[in-house]
């Protein structure tokens, strides 16, 4: 890693001892570490400061280069970022089942479960999705329908139905599913909105799209794992499916530079909840070492203000350098926000964002390799930028 310094005489006006002032230069990430303990790292390594770290893909591959920048200093340390999108692209979130069976189960036999919201041009309510299983199932079964992620896709029309145990990827029965009300009833899905989950049965955006909320997204397991590939991903709620790179990716810290992952902590990370599903809060609190930036991090206009963290620095001066005299603004362009390929670092690539889109169970806010700041389905897979902190010893 390359040598960041400061002249020591500058740091003596500044009024920082001379002892801590020698120490102007930094061979490694314990060095900046050091240095953040001793309340002097931002005047040595300013904000926009780039680290040069190394990522390996897999354990045999060749490591690519994956630097990281200080985006912010606060009272308790410092923030940095992956200045180049993460070269493997992960869905937000799988779409999910349809139903599971918590504690019960379902004896053998034909089902139904009505529609009561229509959505897009497939899911019409005059319709119902009937099915017939022939083994029972068990306690946290899942029944998934392949929607092939189209919401114009008719689920009554010989879609494929597969049951799974929960978050298992082996299938104990595959059938098809049909138009029609024999047998016994699992309830309307999309009873109140096509948005919102109800009982045992899943929200039917979240059936075709994946949910939208960060605490419980595949690509935050896969940041915050160390594990090979097919082990770094688990079911957080009774419809949760692997995403489909589960089985060939490894977790992203299985690859990152041990030099980062010495110094970096664990943190309370915020992020605003979606409005349509229920909730009684508005926003909640993970604990992460590796997050996606968030709206509001990225000098973004956000839906909820000052909720998810506070305005990086970094972002303040990229937006002062576009020669806006505010916040960068959702639906705009701006060249000056591109994400580019670790693997590849001129070619601009999508990426992800933490922030859900607040209005929609499925949705999350990324940024468009064109530097439009957009949102899109989660079920789509995307690189992310990877943020973490250094904190200041206590």
């Amino acid at each position: 890693m390359g040598k960041v310094g400061t002249e020591a005489t500058l740091l003596n006006i500044l009024g920082v001892t001379s002892a801590i002032a020698r120490k102007t230069a930094i061979s490694t990430m314990a060095d900046f570490k050091g240095m953040i303990n001793d309340g002097v790292a931002s005047l040595i390594c300013p904000v926009g400061t780039q680290f040069g770290l190394k990522f390996k893909r897999t354990s045999a591959a060749t490591a690519i280069d994956m630097p990281f920048d200080i985006v912010h200093y606060d009272s308790d340390g410092a923030y940095l970022k992956s200045h180049y999108a993460g070269p493997e692209a992960i869905q937000f979130d799988a779409p999910e089942a349809i139903y599971y069976t918590g504690n019960g189960g379902l004896a053998a036999g034909t089902y139904h479960i009505d529609i009561g919201s229509a959505y897009g041009n497939g899911w019409d309510t005059s319709k119902s999705i009937q099915f017939t299983l022939a083994n029972a199932l068990e306690e946290d079964d899942q029944i998934y329908i392949e929607c092939g992620t189209d919401n114009k896709n008719d689920p009554t029309n010989g879609r494929t139905l597969t049951v799974y145990a929960k978050g298992s990827t082996t299938a104990k029965e595959t059938t098809t599913t049909s138009n029609g009300t024999g047998g016994t009833s699992l309830g309307t899905i999309g009873a109140t909105s096509a948005q919102k989950p109800e009982g045992q049965l899943n929200a039917i955006s979240r059936v075709v799209y994946g949910s939208g909320r960060w605490s419980q997204s595949a690509i935050r397991q896969y940041l915050n794992s160390a594990a090979a590939a097919g082990s770094w991903w688990t079911a957080q709620n009774g419809w949760d499916r692997p995403p489909a790179q589960h089985s060939t990716v490894y977790g992203f810290m299985a690859g990152m530079d041990q030099e980062l992952l010495d110094v970096i902590d664990t943190v309370d990370v915020v992020t605003a909840l979606n409005t349509v599903e229920g909730y009684q809060d508005t926003y909640e609190t993970t604990q992460d070492k590796f997050f996606l930036p968030s709206l509001q991090e990225m000098y973004i206009n956000p839906q909820l203000a000052n909720t998810e963290g506070v305005d990086w620095d970094y972002y303040k001066q990229l937006a002062s350098e576009a020669g806006l005299s505010g916040k960068f603004q959702q639906g705009q362009t701006y060249p000056i926000l591109i994400g580019y390929d670790a693997a590849s670092p001129t070619s601009p690539v999508y990426v992800r964002l933490r922030s859900a889109y607040r209005g929609y169970a499925t949705i999350a806010w990324f940024v468009y390799s064109s530097g439009n700041v957009n949102n899109s389905n989660a079920s789509n897979a995307y690189r992310g930028w990877a943020a973490c902190k250094i904190k200041k010893k206590s």
